[in-house]
């Protein structure tokens, strides 16, 4: 019953609040991401080389971050069966919400590499408390009351940290599959391990002409 607990608690104005960061997630993104890059140009502190290979220990913490988040998110938008139920599969049996928590370990990889390893640290936790957090409370309580015959079913699931215990269950119920990845935009992720030293690089190239 906790789970339809959370969902009942989203009337009211907090309610209303939540359902509002939730509606403008993409633009609230934005705006971290945006300031984090202001702030680096502003401070004129130099973005982390990804492209040539290092040994240092932010260089191997940032892709294995940016590697575990990708590998994440298509491992749960292969599970994912939108719309049809409340995925509890795969990686659903480790984590409420794979996605974001791809998401967000690659959001982490960005905010570390940009250029002020501390700040963006600051920064990335800031969203996710005041962007991801409300916006994953308000897609369970929608979850609740379009499935209230499952919604019982993950309430001992964490919410963005996966929970290894679960691990047997989640290969046992595993039944990830490459199409419902595509359709679900998963795959597309692979992208971000070409993009962000990428744009790395175009910041620092930015950095020199200004």
């Amino acid at each position: 019953m906790a789970k339809r607990t959370d969902a009942g608690a989203l009337g009211g104005s907090l309610g209303g609040v939540i359902r509002w960061v939730h509606n403008r997630r993409p633009l609230l993104t934005a705006i971290f991401v945006v300031g984090m890059i202001a702030y680096v140009l502003w401070r004129d502190l130099p973005p982390l080389d990804l492209l040539t290979l290092d040994v240092s220990g932010l260089f191997l913490l940032v892709w294995a971050i940016v590697i575990a988040g990708v590998a994440i998110r298509i491992w749960g938008s292969g599970n994912l069966r939108k719309n049809r139920e409340i995925t509890r599969t795969g990686i659903y049996c480790l984590v409420r919400h794979p996605l974001y928590t791809g998401s967000l370990l690659v959001f982490l990889g960005f905010f570390l590499s940009v250029g002020a390893p501390i700040v963006g640290l600051v920064v990335f936790l800031a969203m996710v408390i005041l962007v991801y957090y409300p916006t994953m409370m308000s897609e369970e309580a929608h979850l609740a009351s379009k499935f209230p015959e499952q919604a019982d079913l993950y309430v001992s699931i964490p919410r963005l940290i996966p929970d290894p215990r679960h691990l047997p269950e989640a290969i046992r119920t595993e039944r990830f599959t490459f199409e419902a990845a595509r359709k679900n935009l998963g795959l597309r992720s692979l992208w971000t391990i070409v993009l962000l030293p990428l744009f790395l690089e175009l910041l620092r190239f930015a950095q020199r002409l200004f």
